[in-house]
């Protein structure tokens, strides 16, 4: 037996996840997140897949790994950091090839052409995918993200609510924290209250929905302007990354741009689903895909950030300063063995875990360097990759679990728990 794994490298966490079996993604998947905190995201991707060639998954080895990867920049420093940690034997896969391989897998879109909505932590970008011709056209901007959500509670809350701004970097860390949950639990309640050392945060979403409601609506305008440019007329939008799951954003797309909405079970985990489905194919058995990237024009209005949230990179950044390039990949040559002692130690934790395993953060890895404490801290992430419940019919998962990895399979319904609240949370370091 082998494992195929899937791995996005964002700029808050690397989600590596693990088909049941690869060949039916109804099967489900088993994930694990690994907090970047402040640590290089391509570096610690590259660490703790490092550790994981060397460990195995529950006591298996890697057979196919894909990387998934935003643009040219990203798949240039991903290459670099996997090189510096000796590995080879994996495949770059873009954003829009995964995307279409997971959803097409999952019978969740059937339309030739579409726009994608991704909407992750350090930004948003957009792309109108035409299967017909094989055309990927592309936009991003880091002027909407669930950072810049997260810094509109960060501001109201201090300017309203009496909450202090902690003097110590680590409470200033866990505030932060604060505000991020916050967003999350809206997403599922209408008021949430969210304790921590910096101070209660109760805020409803008839609260939040008026702080980014300009910045959503400027994102609308920036789909039109992409969709324009296309020449392409999209059947369907597709929301992905964790920002799809944000009430407003799905109403505002609706109302703005009159396309059916696709919500993906797990939208911030598509992209690495599709990386593992297609991991270790053939070259010519992916469909070949050329990707224009959209210039920013300086007549193109500009996202408005929420009222206020601190300014970061201005305007419209495209995801490369190309205007044409192919979407690449690196051949996976033959499987090196891993080593002995290292899967010994492995089989060792096995016997030791349960079948859920705690989330890891970046600090847990990098600091301990790749041997002793962190070779146990990431064979803790091999472990529960490969441990779990079998798909349907498989007993519910305890959401009071301090576990993030979990077995997926589509559900019949969503729970909307209202009011929300969530418990107290433990500092987190970085």
């Amino acid at each position: 037996m082998s494992s195929v794994l899937g791995v996005t490298v964002g700029e808050s966490a690397v989600r590596i996840v693990r088909p049941i079996d690869r060949t039916t993604p109804s099967a489900g998947f088993q994930f694990q997140v690994v907090d970047t905190g402040r640590d290089d995201p391509a570096r610690l991707a590259a660490q703790t897949l490092g550790v994981l060639f060397q460990t195995g998954v529950a006591g298996e080895p890697i057979d196919a790994l894909g990387v998934v990867y935003r643009d040219a920049a990203q798949a240039d420093r991903i290459r670099k950091a996997m090189a510096e940690q000796g590995l080879d034997r994996f495949d770059l896969v873009s954003e829009s090839e995964a995307a279409l391989a997971y959803l097409r897998a999952s019978g969740e879109l059937c339309t030739d052409t579409a726009v994608f909505y991704d909407l992750g932590d350090s930004g948003l970008t957009v792309t109108v995918v035409d299967l017909p011709s094989g055309e990927v056209l592309a936009g991003r901007t880091d002027t909407v993200g669930g950072r810049v959500f997260d810094a509109a509670i960060r501001e109201h809350q201090l300017g309203t609510n009496g909450v202090w701004l902690p003097d110590d970097p680590a409470t200033v860390t866990e505030f932060d924290a604060q505000c991020r949950e916050a967003k999350e639990q809206l997403s599922a309640s209408d008021a949430v209250a969210v304790p921590g050392a910096a101070g209660l945060i109760l805020m409803s979403r008839d609260t939040f929905d008026p702080l980014i409601a300009q910045c959503v609506e400027s994102s609308a305008r920036f789909v039109r302007d992409i969709v324009e440019r296309a020449g392409r007329d999209p059947e369907a939008i597709v929301l992905l990354g964790g920002g799809a799951h944000i009430p407003l954003v799905q109403e505002v797309l609706r109302s703005w741009l009159r396309l059916p909405l696709v919500v993906p079970h797990e939208p911030e985990l598509v992209l690495a689903k599709g990386g593992a489905l297609l991991a270790g194919r053939p070259k010519d058995s992916i469909p070949g895909m050329t990707t224009r990237i959209v210039p920013p024009p300086a007549a193109t209005e500009r996202i408005a950030r929420p009222a206020g949230a601190q300014a970061g990179v201005s305007g419209f950044a495209a995801t490369d300063r190309r205007t044409e390039q192919r979407t690449d990949r690196i051949a996976r040559p033959k499987e090196k063995p891993a080593n002995a002692a290292d899967a010994d130690e492995s089989r060792s934790w096995l016997g030791m875990l349960t079948a859920r395993g705690p989330r890891v953060s970046g600090k847990q890895i990098s600091g301990a360097g790749l041997a002793g404490t962190a070779l146990m801290v990431v064979a803790l992430i091999g472990v529960a990759l490969g441990a779990g419940n079998s798909v349907f019919g498989s007993d519910p998962v305890d959401e009071s679990a301090p576990a993030e990895t979990v077995v997926t399979t589509p559900p019949s319904s969503k729970p909307s728990p209202r009011p929300a609240v969530a418990p107290a949370p433990v500092t987190t370091t970085t």
